[in-house]
């Protein structure tokens, strides 16, 4: 057949721009998959391939709420072709693989992975060797809610790794293992660079992050910097995150979640 005059590197380009911008034409998004689903994917490199499988997921997530029939396909179809070249991936890649994983794998009992999502995790597991992961360095403000939280007699934990160090989320509360989510609240401290611009809107990949929180189990808690920053003295502050709290039922007396969130994952495909 004639060949076409898309190349894997614009596509690929051109869908992740529409991912981190949040948006895509819908004729344009739907144009693009139907035009990969003829392609030979085995000939995208494994950056193309990363970046494909994170950005539909965002894409999805954040215009869609669920997954087009071409897009369901495609994505299994670019998971297919990754779980056979897992060792040509590079860390960052294999991070958004894992971004991806959190977003379509189903659980067995007890949690264990299986198929993709466990291939992802060994492939990471491997590359950070057996050196521990290192946390991201707390800000000031990541300090002063921590601080907060304590003053209030919540137990915390800071900079909880999630799916081999694919995100680490800022605090979690709740007693016992902060990797068990259930009956965890997972708190996000999210400065300036997790929104648009000067605007209040989170980026895609704050949003994702968000709801794969959520997927995994926890109830997620945003604290922005610009309401954190219309307080002054300590009670404020205190007052201020205990409301955040109750809007997850979390029980300041019990110090317990009351009702874990259900996650609800829309139209997500099973991995290969």
């Amino acid at each position: 057949g004639e060949q076409s005059s898309i190349v894997p590197l614009e596509v690929s380009d051109e869908i992740w721009r529409c991912a981190v911008v949040g948006q895509c034409a819908d004729d344009m998004f739907v144009t693009i998959e139907e035009e990969l689903l003829t392609r030979d994917l085995d000939t995208f490199n494994t950056q193309h391939l990363a970046n494909m499988a994170w950005a539909f997921v965002v894409l999805e997530h954040s215009r869609f709420h669920k997954m087009s029939k071409s897009g369901l396909k495609l994505l299994e179809r670019v998971l297919e072709v990754s779980s056979k070249r897992i060792d040509e991936f590079a860390l960052e890649e294999l991070r958004q693989l894992g971004q991806v994983t959190l977003a379509t794998r189903t659980r067995e009992s007890e949690g264990r992975e299986t198929g993709f999502a466990l291939k992802v995790k060994e492939a990471l597991h491997k590359h950070h060797g057996e050196m521990e992961i290192e946390s991201p360095e707390s800000s000031q403000f990541h300090l002063h809610v921590a601080t907060s939280l304590q003053s209030l007699g919540v137990p915390i934990h800071n900079e909880v790794k999630v799916f081999e160090g694919v995100y680490h989320i800022d605090i979690v509360i709740g007693d016992g293992d902060p990797h068990s989510p259930q009956g965890k609240v997972a708190v996000e401290v999210d400065g300036p660079t997790h929104f648009v611009g000067k605007s209040q809107q989170p980026t895609p990949h704050t949003s994702l992050k968000r709801w794969l929180l959520n997927k995994e189990g926890y109830a997620v808690v945003s604290i922005p910097y610009f309401e954190w920053q219309q307080y002054l003295t300590e009670d404020e502050f205190e007052s201020y995150l205990v409301g955040k709290l109750r809007e997850v039922r979390w029980d300041m007396r019990d110090m317990t979640l009351k009702q874990p969130p259900s996650a609800q994952p829309q139209g997500t495909p099973s991995p290969p």
